[in-house]
């Protein structure tokens, strides 16, 4: 069930699903990446950590994978990314409702 968390930071992560393994975390970023109209930047994905930097509406985001707590969020970079999480809260949450 997705739900907005706020960081340190005072911006604003979408928790996506935690449905997403290691494996599956690249078929599951990128089925959210359609989801969303957004599109890759770069890929860090490393033997420690799995995050991508993503542009949706032309704001940067953090995608990633967490294991404590599983799951896989979407991560602002700044606070103009705020509308768009409540955006695609909405839009996640109408998908699943």
């Amino acid at each position: 069930m997705p739900e907005i968390q706020t960081m340190a930071s005072g911006n604003l992560s979408l928790y996506i699903t935690e449905d997403v393994t290691w494996e599956n975390f690249p078929e599951k970023a990128q089925q959210f990446i359609r989801f969303s109209g957004g599109c890759v930047v770069k890929k860090i994905d490393t033997a420690a950590e799995r995050m991508w930097i993503v542009l949706i509406r032309w704001r940067p985001f953090y995608l990633v994978y967490d294991d404590f707590p599983l799951g896989m969020s979407l991560d602002s970079m700044t606070s103009l990314c705020n509308p768009v999480i409540q955006q695609l809260f909405d839009k996640l949450s109408d998908s699943q409702g």
